[in-house]
């Protein structure tokens, strides 16, 4: 991958494709399908290209990067950084830690809202007087 301009992702209506990730990560341009996971994750102009499944497509993209080193430069450290943003074990477990947390605060708020005050709490405050 180091010594590749672009990463070529072909597959259509992929579910979500760790591949595109992983030439990101690596900096490196992709062009894949525009369907499926690449829709997620490729920014469209920005870290790569997304096209019709197509040989003539996947060659017109190609083209612009093989002939603009600079821009595919710029299109694989823009991944880079959007691959760090959103798809890192870092961003991954911020995400996941705040959906636990607003899971865990919503079943305390719907628990209290049905138990009203026959809560264990208020329970045992009725049993203490």
């Amino acid at each position: 991958m180091r010594k590749c301009t672009c990463l070529l992702y072909t597959p259509p209506e992929e579910h979500f494709g760790i591949v595109p990730l992983e030439a990101m990560a690596a900096s490196r341009a992709v062009i894949a399908c525009n369907s499926g996971g690449p829709l997620e994750t490729i920014e469209e102009g920005v870290t790569g290209f997304l096209c019709e499944a197509s040989g003539e497509a996947f060659a017109n993209q190609l083209a612009i990067l093989l002939l603009d080193q600079r821009r595919a430069r710029q299109m694989g450290e823009n991944g880079l950084k959007r691959a760090e943003a959103f798809f890192s074990r870092k961003a991954f477990s911020g995400k996941f830690e705040a959906a636990v947390l607003t899971a865990l605060a919503m079943s305390h708020r719907d628990f209290s809202e049905a138990v009203g005050s026959s809560s264990p709490e208020s329970t045992s405050k009725r049993k203490i007087t």
